[in-house]
């Protein structure tokens, strides 16, 4: 079937669906009376033509779930419509599997996305064996769009992951997807892909928050290609971004729009359309609807120019008109600030409402309907066409933002509270959720400091500054602590390196540089997980010098402890042997604190020597003292322990037990490695007993987490057992 025809059909089948529904609906309103018989016969008629007509489209290739396209005729964008199709060329012609189109609100990625999906649809026939899509399914986030009478809502049909599967589900025809458990959905979404090349199009994923998603798109399966359409950049494709469109194009595209809108415009106001939209396609198209609607040119003209050449300008002038002073406006102003979104506390303290919470929902609220904030749960954000407004709004307003700012980096402060190693583990899903906006108050923080200059090559930080420099110090440590745990490593590496530079600028005598010590136990920590067993070595015996430099003998015993894990993992038993005793006698004679992480290091020793009841015995210990002090981080690490010498000793059911409670725990406190680490061990477990679904399924998700985390070795170990699941 050519392209022709197959549009011949689908316009058919479009014209019978009208009649059938037309039909069904004079049929309803005879209501308990008998039905004519003619209409009974049309209807019966109608019926067939379009079951008859859905399944020739159906069978014929590609199978899609394309919208309509929205414009007339794509202009511009060739070569970005060039390299999407070289990406988008099957393996070895391409590498890339997923590839981005990112860019501002309005500059045109989902039209492109769709052209490109278009292009394969309709050159199916023409295009080589090996390149064409046997299927393309398209799901769209998208939550609001613009027209000529302003910003309007729609329903968000694509949330998560589950979405996804439901559309592939419909395009390809295989109802067994969403049938089937959420556990087992994955495992059958990617043996479909597997058996014949597919396109997805994911429209506006910004809006979508769902981890499981991008490490869907992370690890797709061959031969399935993906075109995601985002206003941020994401770090699992290849990136195709868009700026503004070129002059000639612009141009083309104002004398199309103008067609469309019998909207006459003369040369020189089409330039400087072209100039006061920036080239942004969606600006170009709202002008001129609003030209349609009755606007002069000199009106829409003038009112693009009464504030920055840009869409978000356009879009948002007229709702500052009607906020500006009142509660909204500061509230509006304070979420600028952020990297990322906000609570509506943090919000209130930031404007200066105080203790108004009234005042600040009703603000909310107001923002709200005016299309000026976006809102996912209880948190706000800003389009980013809306930041840049926003934020050159905020430039007059300097003395006012200059108070917000300091009233934001006290809020972001607050939350060392609940660092360090707080039991509110409620809290640190709060300092997770802000983490974004530490990341950018830091560095502004740091700029804050003064320096002074000791030589050419050297410089310390001032006197003056010395006091907010702890204070910054401590801070970033909290902060890293919990980007540790929580699984954040990389912002955990660039926290540490950040207060160990500090650490090295504060020549104060007062300041205990052995807490700089401790981020390179972090640091160690990350590199022995990734398995960078050198590195990992150098920055313990770094951290244990600064603890004999300081007489730290705590630091010292925690250096030795790493130390001794590294020999373990480098399989030198006897050294680890003497570093692991040597650091749990001295800790054991003048510490409590964190003494259970010292018994495991010697249940870790005891296991390596095959000695499996003593490393039992002292992961129990461990357990116990972490059960007492209720110290979860500790305690799941140390129950998936003893959940995997447990299954080496063949006590199943009771490593079973320990596992599933390290599950839980870890879920409970954020713990993301021994998430991984407990749904492996019960993988394991499963496999043994001859339960290879559920194996399967656990295994996939622990393999997800540590290729996440970079955990090389247990990455392996995960890809090993699923091999042997397959054999």
């Amino acid at each position: 079937m050519d392209t022709d025809e197959r549009a011949h059909i689908e316009n058919l089948l479009q014209l019978h669906q009208a009649h059938l529904r037309e039909l069904e609906l004079k049929a309803a309103k005879y209501g308990d009376l008998d039905v004519p018989t003619h209409i009974t016969l049309q209807i019966a008629e109608y019926r067939r033509l379009v079951a008859e007509l859905t399944a020739r489209v159906r069978a014929a290739l590609p199978c899609h779930n394309l919208p309509p396209r929205d414009y007339e005729r794509f202009i511009g964008r060739q070569p970005e419509l060039a390299e999407l199709r070289r990406l988008l060329q099957p393996y070895p012609k391409s590498r890339a599997y997923v590839v981005t189109i990112d860019g501002i609100g309005g500059i045109g990625k989902s039209a492109l996305a769709l052209e490109t999906a278009y292009y394969f649809r309709d050159q199916y026939a023409a295009l080589p064996e090996a390149e064409r899509f046997a299927a393309i399914v398209w799901v769209s986030a998208k939550r609001s769009y613009l027209t000529a009478d302003g910003i309007l809502e729609r329903h968000q049909a694509f949330r998560t992951l589950g979405d996804l599967y439901a559309a592939i589900a419909q395009v390809l025809d295989y109802p067994a997807i969403t049938r089937a458990r959420a556990e087992e959905q994955r495992a059958i979404v990617e043996e479909v892909l597997r058996e014949q090349r597919t396109l997805l199009v994911l429209d506006n994923l910004e809006t979508i928050d769902d981890e499981e998603l991008l490490s869907f798109l992370r690890e797709l399966p061959d031969p399935t290609k993906a075109i995601v359409t985002t206003r941020y950049r994401i770090d699992v494709a290849y990136p195709v971004r868009l700026t503004g469109m070129s002059h000639e194009d612009a141009l083309a595209l104002i004398d199309q729009e103008a067609a469309r809108k019998d909207v006459s415009l003369a040369p020189a106001e089409q330039a400087e359309l072209w100039q006061r939209t920036g080239g942004v396609p969606l600006a170009i198209v709202w002008s001129i609807g609003l030209m349609g609607l009755g606007g002069s040119v000199e009106s829409v003209l003038r009112r693009l120019g009464s504030g920055q050449s840009d869409i978000a300008r356009f879009c948002f002038a007229e709702s500052m008109a009607q906020i500006r002073g009142r509660d909204a406006h500061w509230l509006l102003l304070a979420l600028s600030l952020f990297a990322a979104d906000a609570s509506r506390e943090a919000l209130g303290m930031v404007a200066g409402l105080g203790e108004d919470e009234f005042g600040r929902d009703i603000g909310l609220e107001h923002l709200l309907r005016l299309s000026l904030v976006n809102k996912e749960a209880d948190r706000f954000s800003l389009l980013p066409l809306t930041r840049s407004f926003v934020q050159s709004e905020a430039a007059a307003q300097a003395e006012w933002i200059e108070g917000a700012r300091v009233r934001w980096q006290d809020y972001l402060y607050s939350l060392a509270r609940y660092g360090g190693r707080s039991q509110n583990w409620q809290g640190h899903d709060i300092l997770e959720r802000e983490l974004q906006n530490i990341l950018k108050a830091i560095p502004e923080l740091i700029a804050k400091l003064s320096y002074q200059q000791i030589d050419a090559d050297d410089h310390i930080i001032a006197p003056p500054s010395v006091p907010q420099a702890k204070q910054l110090f401590h801070f970033i440590s909290t902060i890293a602590r919990r980007c540790r745990f929580r699984g954040y490593w990389s912002d955990c590496e660039n926290l540490c390196f950040t207060a160990i530079s500090i650490s090295n600028e504060l020549r104060d005598p007062s300041f205990d540089a052995s807490e700089a010590g401790l981020r390179y136990l972090d640091l160690s920590m990350i590199n022995a997980y990734r398995g960078e067993l050198d590195t990992s070595r150098q920055q313990a015996l770094t951290a244990y010098a600064i603890g004999n430099s300081t007489a730290n003998n705590r630091l010292i015993c925690l250096a030795n402890l790493r130390l001794g894990r590294i020999a373990l993992q480098n399989n030198d038993l006897e050294l680890a042997s003497s570093l692991l005793m040597t650091a749990f006698d001295m800790y054991s004679r003048h510490y409590t604190d964190q003494l259970s992480l010292f018994i495991g290091g010697m249940g870790d020793l005891a296991e390596h020597q095959q000695d499996l009841a003593k490393a039992i015995d002292w992961y129990q210990q461990a357990v116990d003292i972490d059960r007492r002090n209720y110290t979860l981080p500790y305690l799941s690490a140390h129950l998936s322990q003893l959940g995997q010498a447990l299954h080496a000793d063949g006590q199943s059911a009771e490593a079973r037990v320990a596992y599933e409670e390290s599950l839980k725990l870890a879920r409970e406190c954020g713990r993301i490695d021994i998430i991984g680490r407990a749904m492996y061990g019960i993988a394991c477990l499963e496999y043994t007993q001859s339960q290879p679904q559920s194996a399967s399924a656990n295994a996939r998700q622990a393999l997800d987490l540590f290729r996440r985390l970079g955990m090389k070795r247990e990455q392996a170990e995960t890809e090993a057992l699923l091999a042997k699941m397959e054999t």
